[in-house]
């Protein structure tokens, strides 16, 4: 395997690892990340203090179910990275795009339209750190 290459599929492995990790903590520590993302969409309000418990409840309990399928998600995406995609199956490649470009599009435009538009920012990070070695591995996959 190529240097170059072997360089952006590490990147791409790192990239999905942590996208788990953030996942599991959607599961396992759902009161942090509730925290997290209050600082991030209400960091200049104080809407999130008037949450009833019942409330509060629900947004732990979609957090788990969120996190649990994005683990589901990114679990497959290693299975193609290190089987698929290392072999340079020209579908891994189109599955790791699609995949990841669908989950943006869907993401980020139902966080505009419901006025949540600080995840779309974050999602913008995520994507680029996709984005980049795939674009960069592109080539090894047309021959």
């Amino acid at each position: 395997m190529n240097l170059e290459f072997r360089l952006w599929w590490y990147w791409l492995i790192i990239v999905t690892s942590g996208v788990t990790i953030f996942s599991i903590s959607l599961v396992i520590l759902p009161d942090f990340m509730q925290l997290f993302f209050n600082a991030m969409f209400f960091s200049h309000s104080q809407a999130h203090t008037s949450f009833s418990e019942v409330a509060y409840c629900y947004i732990k309990f979609l957090y788990g179910v969120l996190g649990a399928v994005m683990v589901g998600w990114n679990i497959t995406l290693l299975f193609i990275l290190t089987g698929p995609f290392l072999r340079r199956q020209r579908e891994a490649w189109y599955a790791m795009t699609v995949s990841v470009l669908v989950w943006f599009m869907l993401d980020s435009s139902f966080s505009m339209s419901a006025g949540f538009w600080q995840n779309a920012v974050f999602n913008t990070m995520f994507i680029v750190f996709f984005a980049i070695p795939l674009v960069a591995t592109y080539r090894y996959f047309q021959k």
